[in-house]
């Protein structure tokens, strides 16, 4: 009795088994049919890069569009030159501009020179809002490249060092707005990331200032710094004035359809013309929609070595942009020049 008992029990557990295997593989052969009429599982889109990726704080490195200002040929004005930042990831964009500005202009912008001493370094760049932090080695106050050793006692590197540091805080604040990145920027000075950063006394950059106990502040954009189209023909018509061939030359680029002449021969042009402007006002003002040309109006006296004297009255002169910076042609400067 107990042994039919037990064969009955086995019985019936196999089966349980057997049916559970049975349906099992219903199971699965039904998945699979299923499948072959059912759309695959669409798998989940990455997350779009934040702005910071973008930027390089994440990703190894980007590239990102940007304007720099450098001393235009010698002169107390900046002039610009767009280049693509490398961004590494441990770099912000800030920090990016300013190393930029300490390494100089590019060879292709031959008219724009760098403004920071050899030696001076980027301790930090930092952003609150809506200023920028830039602290720099003391090496930015140092001995201008180019000069003596003793230029400190020479009058002429004394005011040259002043314009320089004036106009290389400039180039920071100038770069560092562009496109409303900044609204202002608080520049210090300190020997290494350790130091407290130190701001600097005005007297700095402004030799005119007998409050040794003034300050910079932070510092807003100021396009009175820049190289616009009216400071650029303005420039080119008091270099006209003062017979400073070489100035007038340097706002000179050929248009696509003439040749720019070798200084020599301008010079020697110049002098042969022998017209002199008495005077000259500039109005009104506007650059062309692909940012590449502006016109200007121009109201003058002329008068020619012989004697004649002519007006201009009203009369559009038109710039172009050549490598980043605003042009007169030699045509257009010898129709102002030559009058029917």
């Amino acid at each position: 009795m107990k042994k039919a008992v037990v064969c009955l029990l086995l019985a019936l557990t196999l089966s349980v088994l057997c049916q559970r295997q049975v349906i099992d593989a219903l199971m699965t052969a039904a998945r699979g049919v299923i499948s072959q009429y059912m759309p695959a599982q669409e798998q989940p889109a990455p997350d779009a890069p934040t702005y910071a990726q973008q930027l390089g704080d994440s990703a190894a490195h980007d590239t990102l569009p940007a304007t720099l200002y450098y001393r235009f040929a010698g002169t107390r004005l900046l002039g610009a030159e767009q280049i693509l930042l490398d961004i590494r990831r441990e770099e912000t964009v800030a920090r990016s501009i300013v190393d930029a500005l300490i390494e100089g202009p590019s060879a292709s912008h031959a008219r724009l020179t760098g403004l920071f001493p050899q030696g001076t370094r980027v301790i930090s760049v930092t952003g609150e809002g809506s200023t920028a932090f830039v602290t720099l080695s003391r090496g930015f106050l140092g001995r201008p490249d180019g000069a003596p050793a003793d230029w400190e006692d020479i009058e002429y590197w004394q005011e040259e060092a002043t314009l320089r540091r004036y106009l290389a805080m400039q180039s920071i604040v100038l770069s560092l707005t562009e496109e409303g990145r900044y609204q202002r920027v608080q520049l210090y000075v300190a020997d290494n990331d350790d130091e407290i950063p130190e701001r600097l006394e005005l007297y700095w950059f402004d030799r005119t200032q007998e409050d040794l106990s003034v300050v910079l502040g932070a510092c807003a954009r100021d396009a009175q710094a820049m190289l616009t189209p009216e400071r650029t023909l303005d420039m080119a018509l008091a270099a006209w004035q003062e017979r400073d061939w070489e100035t007038l030359y340097l706002f000179l680029a050929a248009q696509e359809d003439e040749q720019l002449p070798s200084y020599s021969v301008f010079e020697a042009e110049m002098k042969e013309r022998d017209i002199s402007l008495l005077e000259y006002a500039i109005s009104g003002g506007t650059v062309g929609m692909d940012g590449r040309s502006a016109t200007l109006v121009l109201d003058a006296a002329l008068r020619s070595v012989d004697g004649g004297d002519a007006q201009i009255v009203r009369e559009s002169v038109l710039l172009t942009r050549v490598t980043d910076n605003w042009t007169i042609s030699p045509k257009t400067l010898e129709d102002l020049m030559i009058r029917d």
